[in-house]
Formats: structure tokens, sequence, C-alpha cells
């Protein structure tokens, strides 16, 4: 069997490749699908991942082969770049890892802040290791894959492994336990990368790279640690595969959404034409009448009762017009979402006489929107610039809204004191309800609301809600079968 892995090393190194390769592309087409999970909304990091390892395994099989056709001198820079992308792979895979944890942006940015200089770091101790040691540059390589697979991929994998193991239970909110178990699959290959893709690494001249190798591996198990690694990396792409279901169920439950969404409008509008031509008329035929009767009766008394009847009825026909309009559906497309948020924005301005900045950018360029989209997005800005008056103090506030064809971005920041507690989501009962009924209708909407401090101080809430950039049916503006303006008597 060690003779048969020996004849085909090359043959084996390829195949490895071909599956990161295939797990890499298969994530990378869905990077632009709406998607309301944390797992499926960072699989983008885990696809430059595959990717990148793909072409780096590739680098194995055909850098050897050019060296009978290309200078040494090109040759070891191939070979520079394949050790720096091989470095920047498993920076994406701890990205990857990152993300999945249940982690706020406050916490998330100084980690990411730390990969990247350790990244840099190890690179530059590996050169000067390299020139002080005297190492050729495949010696350079080799060390520097092994620091960085100890200090990327072993915390990356573990972490992979462990947001894995939570999704399964987002996975049971959202009603898709049938995917559940494939979660579980990722999270062990996760445990199974973080030994043979982390701990066991290839050779180098330094002492981390001679704790376990791969020709240690090798000697002890008669297996290559290509073949081990690529056995692994097949389990993540099935798993995966599998997994990539998820944007089908949201896509299906959003269609059922909109079913719901059009069979309510529709009885919205036929409960206001109820209303319009026969309780309405109802009530103003009984008004004509008693006011026929108080015009000829002789007793003033009784014409003053009756009076005051009818122009009781006259005030119940005005309260059933008043929600016969609110059975209209608003306008929710980005314009008018646009004009409703500017409305809450001029209503915060006359109450409070705090001057807010407010921007609007990418209305012709938005994907199809969520329903009640402007409903809930009113009442976030509300919520927020209500908190800035309580809150922030003297301070300046900015509100943008932001449309893309595949995301629907609002943020509301102040330059103020912020909201009290080491973090705004876990803050004091007094603001807590308001914070917390932000991210649930951030929830209703399929994305994530986070309050987190503002870089030029005070506190800045942002909600971002996945859109899909692919044509889909408009709802109409207004509920069918009722008109703009209801006729008046």
């Amino acid at each position: 069997m060690e003779t048969f892995f020996e004849q085909n090393d090359t043959l084996l190194v390829f195949a490895h490749g071909v599956v990161l390769f295939a797990l890499g592309f298969a994530l990378w087409l869905q990077r632009r699908r709406a998607t309301r999970l944390a797992l499926t909304s960072s699989l983008i990091w885990l696809a430059s991942f595959a990717f990148l390892s793909g072409l780096v395994v590739w680098g194995y099989v055909f850098i050897p082969i050019q060296a009978t056709y290309l200078g040494p001198g090109v040759i070891e820079a191939l070979v520079i770049v394949r050790a720096i992308m091989q470095t920047v792979a498993v920076v994406f895979l701890l990205q990857f890892g990152l993300r999945l944890v249940p982690w706020t942006r406050r916490h998330l940015a100084p980690l990411t802040a730390a990969s990247v200089v350790a990244w840099g770091g190890i690179l530059v101790l590996a050169t000067i290791l390299a020139s002080e040691e005297g190492w050729t540059v495949l010696q350079w390589e080799a060390s520097t894959a092994a620091l960085s697979r100890y200090v990327f991929v072993i915390p990356g994998a573990l972490l992979a492994a462990y947001g894995m193991w939570v999704q399964r239970d987002e996975l049971t909110r959202e009603g898709m336990t049938g995917i559940r178990p494939y979660a579980a699959l990722a999270s062990w290959a996760f445990l199974a990368y973080a030994v043979v893709g982390g701990f066991i690494v290839e050779p180098a001249s330094w002492a981390p790279g001679g704790i376990a190798n791969e020709v240690a591996w090798f000697d002890a198990t008669g297996l290559p640690l290509e073949v081990v690694r690529g056995l692994v990396a097949l389990i993540l792409l099935l798993a995966f595969i599998k997994l990539l279901d998820i944007f089908e169920v949201e896509a299906a439950q959003r269609e059922e959404g909109l079913e719901r969404a059009r069979a309510v409008a529709e009885e919205r509008a036929r409960f206001g034409r109820d209303l319009h031509d026969g309780t309405i008329q109802s009530i103003y035929a009984s008004g004509l009448h008693l006011e026929a009767i108080a015009m000829n009766t002789s007793d003033p008394d009784a014409g003053d009762e009756l009076r005051t009847v009818v122009r009781s009825l006259n005030a119940t026909i005005d309260g059933l017009r008043g929600y016969i309009r609110g059975l209209q559906a608003r306008d929710g497309g980005p314009a008018g979402i646009s004009s409703d948020v500017d409305r809450t924005v001029a209503e915060f301005e006359a109450d409070t006489q705090i001057e807010v900045a407010y921007s609007v950018t990418g209305i012709e360029t938005s994907g199809p929107l969520p329903d009640d989209a402007g409903e809930h997005l009113r009442h976030v800005t509300r919520e927020a610039l209500a908190n800035v008056a309580r809150h922030a103090g003297p301070c300046t506030v900015e509100v943008a809204l932001e449309f893309h064809p595949d995301e629907l971005n609002l943020t509301i920041a102040d330059t103020g004191r912020g909201l009290p507690g080491a973090d705004a989501d876990r803050s004091d009962p007094g603001h807590g309800n308001g914070v917390r009924n932000m991210q649930e209708r951030g929830r209703w909407l399929g994305g994530r609301l986070v309050v987190e401090p503002n870089p030029a101080g005070g506190t800045r809430v942002v909600l971002a809600v996945p859109l899909d950039d692919v044509e889909a049916t408009e709802m109409p503006a207004t509920t069918p079968g009722i008109p703009d303006e209801v006729v008046t008597r």
C-alpha cells in the first residue's frame, strides 16, 4: 500500500486540490444569495479558504513540473507566491470560524485585526530566521506553512467546529431540521482538520515543524497526509453541498410569506370595500333619515337630541373612512420607505430640536424588499432616535439608508455619551426592551441588527437585511380594489 501511495503521489495531491477547489467554487457561487443565518452569510470566508488552498495544493504539482522549463529565479518567485497564498488561506479559515461564534462586532473587529497582524508577523519572522540560518526558499516556505497552521488552522478549525455545532440549534429554530445533521457532520470534519491540517504539518527547519509532521505520520500510519486531508475536505464538500439547501428553504419560506402577504392584502381590500359600500352607506342613510326627522319635529329638545346623534354618526363615518385608508397598503418600494423614514426623522427633529443628517443611496438599484419592510424600518429608526434623545446628550446624529441589489442597510449613529453599560445589547432595563424590540424587528425582516460603539464616539445602530438580487413579482403599491381616496359623501 505504501508503494502504491508513493507511485501515485502526484495524482493524489492533484485530487486533493480538486476537492478543495470544488468546495470553494460551490460556496462561491452562492455568495450573493440572500440569507438571514450566520452560517450562510459567513460562507464567503470558507469559500476563499478552500479556493486558495486548492490552488496551493495544485502548486505542489505544477511548480516542480515548471522547474524543468523555467529558471531558478522564477521558480523561487512561484514558491514565495505559493507560501503567501497558503498563509492567506488559513487566515480566511480563522475568519470563518470567528464569524460563526455569536460575538458582537465590537469583539470581532479586534480579533480580525489581530489575525492580520499575526499573519504579517509570521512572514517577517520566517524571513528573518531564513536570513540568519541560511534557509533555502523551500525551507522558508515549509517553516512559514508550519507556523501559520499552528497559529491559524488549529484555532480556526476548532472555532468552525464549535460554530457549526451551535448552528444546529439555529437551523432547528428556522424549521430546517432535515439539514441539521449535515451541520453536525461538518463540525466533526472541522475537528478532524484541526488535527490533520493544523497539528500535523509539513517538516520544517525549526522545532514546531518537528513535533508532528507528515513524514512521521506516514511512517506511523502508512497513509500520506494529503490523502487524509483530501478525505476530510471531501466530507466537508458533501456536508456543505447539503447545507446549501438552506438557500432553497429560505427562498421557499420567503415565497410562502409573499403569498400570505398577498392573501392578507386581498382580504384587506375586500373588507375595505364591504365597509365602504355597505356599512358606511347604511350609517349615512340612517343619519340622513334622522336629520330629516329632526327638521320636521315640533319638539325642540327632541330635534337637538337627534342632531347630536347625527353628528355622532358622522364622526363614526369619518372614523371608518380613516380605518379603510389604514387598510390600504403603503408604498413598500425603496422610494416609499425612504419617504417614511424621512418623515420619522423630521418628526424627531421637530419634537427634540436635534438636527439629524439624513441620506439615502441606491434607490434605483435595490433588490426586492421584504414585506412590511417600511413599517419595521420606521419603528427601528424611531426607537434608535428615541434612545439618542434619552441617553446621548448634546451630539450630532446621522441616519443613512442604503439600498443595494443584495442588501438593505439602515444606520443610525450619534456622537454622544452612548447607551449605558459595557455592551448596548446588555444594557439596563431602562432601554433594554427597546434594543431587544429593534433586534426582533431585524429578525422579522430576515436580517440582523447590532448596537455597537460609534468609531466617532457615541453609539451606532446598524440593521443589515439581505435581499435577493433576482427578478421578483412586485406587490402593488396600494391595496387592490380600494381607490387611493375613499369616496366621501
